[in-house]
C-alpha cells in the first residue's frame, strides 16, 4: 500500500505522536483551568455574568476537543507505531553501514 493511500485512511494525516502529546497536554491544562474557574464560580454563590458563561463554554470546548484527540489516538495509533517501526528500521540500517 502506498503512503498516499495510508494517509487517506487516517483521521488526522498531519498529526504525529509528538504533536498529539503537545496538543493533549495543552488542552488538558486548558480544561483543568476552566474546570477550576467554573467550580469556584459555582461555590461562590454569586449570579453568573457573561464571563462566567464563557468559562463554562471553554470547559465544554476543552472536554470536546480532548474527546476528539482520544478518538484520533484510538484510530491513528497503529499508523504512529508503523512510522516508528520504519524510523527504527532506518536507524538500524544506518548504524549497520
Amino acid at each position: 500500500m502506498s503512503d498516499a493511500e495510508e494517509l487517506s485512511k487516517r483521521l488526522q494525516p498531519k498529526i504525529t505522536r509528538g504533536g498529539f502529546r503537545v496538543q493533549f497536554v495543552l488542552w488538558s491544562m486548558w480544561t483543568a483551568l476552566q474546570l477550576v474557574i467554573v467550580v469556584r464560580n459555582l461555590f461562590s454563590g454569586s449570579v453568573w455574568d457573561l464571563g462566567d458563561y464563557l468559562f463554562l463554554a471553554g470547559l465544554i470546548l476543552g472536554v470536546a476537543f480532548l474527546g476528539f484527540l482520544l478518538h484520533v489516538r484510538h484510530h491513528d495509533g497503529h499508523f504512529w507505531e508503523a512510522e516508528e517501526t520504519k524510523r527504527d528500521d532506518w536507524d538500524r540500517r544506518g548504524r549497520a553501514l
